[in-house]
């Protein structure tokens, strides 16, 4: 399957925006773990901003700026979401919540407690009708949510936006998975058709693993342990055309070959 790359983004822990992880990726700029600022959603109303956790931060500022970036409309493609991690803080508050008297779960953590509130949230407020899909696959999240993108574009013809957000869990639920930081990545995938602009990504199936590491070494323990961050590597070959690995579940692995 060939596709291009029309919009790409990138927001997360010391990469404030995609220009920032390019300087970073390319040796040029070094990697500061402990910043991070999380975008506030220019699509939501005041209300709703006030009500979504900093993992839909991270994926709308991730999505708004791949549209930005791909210069489509935003109402206009399907729409492909995926986290491993899901939602820590509101699993925490509905957990802790739980172990109260009377049990009474916030109206609000029960509504974002399902996997795919990043997607309503963005559907809302972009005023997305389009198809929508959520995954998670653990560490395989992004290389499935890239086949998933590959094949909805075959079948419909219509822009995907992809996004791939994690945030770390916080005490106590940090203990059972450790993270080295936050990582969100947009794109905004098209067909290789007349007048199509951007890298062209050729996407085949079924290969042999195992998953390309990557070449920048200070963010090796981020990609290790931040699900969102294996689309590390396919960044990396955006800067620098190759093909890579990338685990799209179980035993099952992609590769993925940029040219520009």
């Amino acid at each position: 399957m060939r596709l291009r790359v029309a919009g790409i983004s990138v927001i997360g822990s010391g990469m404030a925006d995609w220009g920032q992880a390019q300087r970073i990726l390319r040796g040029a700029e070094s990697w500061d773990a402990d910043a991070l600022t999380v975008p506030t959603p220019t699509i939501l109303s005041a209300n709703e901003r006030r009500r979504v956790s900093k993992l839909v931060r991270l994926a709308l500022g991730a999505a708004e700026a791949a549209c930005d970036s791909a210069g489509l409309a935003r109402g206009t493609m399907d729409c492909v979401f995926t986290s491993a991690l899901g939602d820590g803080a509101v699993t925490q508050a509905v957990m802790s919540a739980l172990r109260q008297p009377g049990r009474a779960v916030s109206p609000t953590h029960f509504h974002n407690s399902v996997h795919n509130a990043m997607a309503g949230y963005w559907s809302i407020g972009s005023q997305n009708h389009q198809a929508s899909t959520s995954l998670a696959g653990g560490q395989g999240s992004f290389g499935a949510a890239i086949l998933k993108a590959a094949l909805s574009l075959s079948q419909s013809g219509r822009p995907v936006l992809l996004v791939a957000a994690d945030h770390p869990f916080q005490p106590p639920l940090s203990g059972t998975r450790p993270s080295d930081g936050a990582f969100a990545v947009g794109a905004v995938l098209t067909s290789d058709m007349e007048g199509a602009t951007g890298p062209l990504l050729d996407i085949e199936g079924g290969v042999n693993g195992p998953a390309s590491e990557i070449g920048t070494k200070a963010l090796h323990g981020l990609w290790q342990t931040c699900p969102a961050a294996r689309a590390i590597p396919l960044l990396e070959a955006l800067l620098h055309p190759r093909t890579v690995i990338l685990e799209a579940g179980i035993g099952y692995f992609l590769s993925a070959t940029v040219s520009p």
